[in-house]
């Protein structure tokens, strides 16, 4: 209930008084400027990978950067292969490629927009279709709808949803639903449920952390900002059934770590039958930290 509170006060409370947004689009950037309150504005950036996908790249404010600017996956990735092959199995999706982008929509106040500057007084919506691509034979295995929303409401808060229908038959080794990277100085504390823990700065370690059956997890440091990042029920990682503990925090870097959810890790390859549909909801949201 803290968080929810949290939240609350954080997102609403005289925010949706806030001034408009500024979008500014080009053919490989997207970026959000939103005005947090007086002193305050958080900005979104999406770009386009180098096989045409369009991600999210990171989250900040006043410019400083709150996630890490790795060009890590965020919304979702999946390590599989179609049961006809014995080829290894390969990442499709995120920021491992194996993915081709089919259709591509930004949409400011109900309205598609193309490249440009515009003012954005209600919402920046993103809606993106995608295929998914097992390498080996260049078999489209599934496909992919995302939706990105941002209200200018509450700045600091983006939500994803999408929609992965599988084609073939697939094992799945590892499957990833919500991820969030974050800088140390913003994300080394974190709160999962009824597990509190923490990371060293500048040290990188390979830990795992957390382990724990969550929908939601609260990442803060030392600097005044820090996130939450959740799913919106447990059904989008199947109850936890194909994943051997839950929700973790990998300390993947000296200066960052990487929280993620997922759908399938560390209990064997999951068989996935084709025309299964894979849906999760999430959220992202800044907030800021007094110590």
């Amino acid at each position: 209930m803290w968080v929810l509170g949290l939240v609350f006060l954080l997102c609403f409370s005289g925010v949706a008084d806030a001034n408009a947004g500024l979008f500014q689009k080009t053919a490989k950037n997207a970026v959000l400027h939103i005005p947090w309150d007086e002193s305050k504005t958080v900005t979104w950036e999406f770009n386009q990978k180098d096989w045409g996908t369009w991600n999210v790249f990171g989250v900040s404010v006043n410019k400083e950067p709150i996630s890490a600017r790795s060009g890590t996956d965020w919304e979702y990735v999946y390590l599989g292969r179609p049961t006809t092959t014995s080829a290894w199995y390969e990442w499709m999706g995120g920021n491992h490629q194996n993915e081709i982008l089919k259709t591509l929509d930004f949409i400011v106040d109900g309205k598609k927009v193309q490249d440009g500057t515009y003012k954005v007084s209600e919402s920046l919506v993103i809606v993106e279709t995608t295929d998914l691509v097992f390498p080996a034979d260049n078999m489209i295995v599934g496909s992919v709808v995302r939706r990105y929303t941002i209200e200018v409401g509450s700045p600091n808060r983006m939500d994803f949803a999408q929609s992965t229908t599988w084609h073939t038959d697939m094992y799945m080794d590892r499957a990833y639903v919500c991820m969030l990277p974050i800088y140390k100085r913003h994300g080394r504390f974190f709160k999962m449920g009824n597990v509190e823990d923490s990371f060293v700065d500048g040290i990188r370690t390979d830990a795992n952390k957390g382990l724990a059956p969550v929908t939601e997890t609260f990442l803060y440091g030392d600097m005044g900002y820090g996130m939450i990042a959740g799913i919106k029920d447990l059904s989008a990682v199947d109850e936890y059934k194909y994943s051997k503990w839950g929700a973790f925090v990998w300390d993947l870097s000296a200066d960052h770590v990487k929280l993620y959810y997922p759908r399938a890790y560390e209990m064997g390859p999951r068989f996935v039958e084709a025309g299964s549909v894979w849906e999760s909801e999430s959220y992202y949201i800044v907030v800021e930290v007094n110590e």
